[in-house]
């Protein structure tokens, strides 16, 4: 199962005092998940079920119960570390604006999956492209560059 999970605050990314071989500190990752991300897995199952069953294709079979719980213990698999410096319309909610710019300084920006709102179920890349394109054409025009 690969599922979007939901925003969460508790999620974090941040340096560990640990140094690699450069002296630089490592990152340590504290990624959680929620019991929305939970339910969410099993309203999937279940509508899958009630999707097959309805086709008359077939139907699955899953003790909710135990599904919760592998849920629970499962750490992503492949996850993006994204949403470190959110996207919102204000301070309160994120790190920067609608335009990459991170709120309350005038010339500092992301271009970067962590402005990423949420994750989504699958690659970033595409969305990210389009994110940085579309940044340097407004830092070309603010600046003056010539395209």
């Amino acid at each position: 199962m690969n599922s979007e999970q939901a925003p969460n605050p508790s999620s974090r990314i941040t340096l560990s005092d640990q140094v690699d071989r450069h002296g630089m500190r490592r990152v340590r990752i504290d990624w959680r998940t929620t019991e929305l991300d939970v339910e969410t897995i099993v309203a999937a199952y279940d509508d899958l079920d009630a999707g097959l069953r309805a086709s008359g294709a077939g139907r699955l079979e899953h003790d909710r119960a135990a599904l919760r719980d592998r849920a629970r213990e499962a750490a992503p698999v492949g996850g993006h570390h994204i949403g470190t410096a959110r996207m919102a319309a204000s301070p309160e909610k994120a790190v920067v604006d609608a335009n990459c710019k991170v709120h309350h300084l005038a010339n500092l920006h992301v271009a970067g999956a962590a402005v990423f709102p949420t994750s989504s179920h699958a690659n970033p890349t595409l969305t990210l492209v389009a994110l940085a394109i579309r940044l340097a054409d407004r830092l070309k025009t603010i600046h003056g560059v010539a395209q």
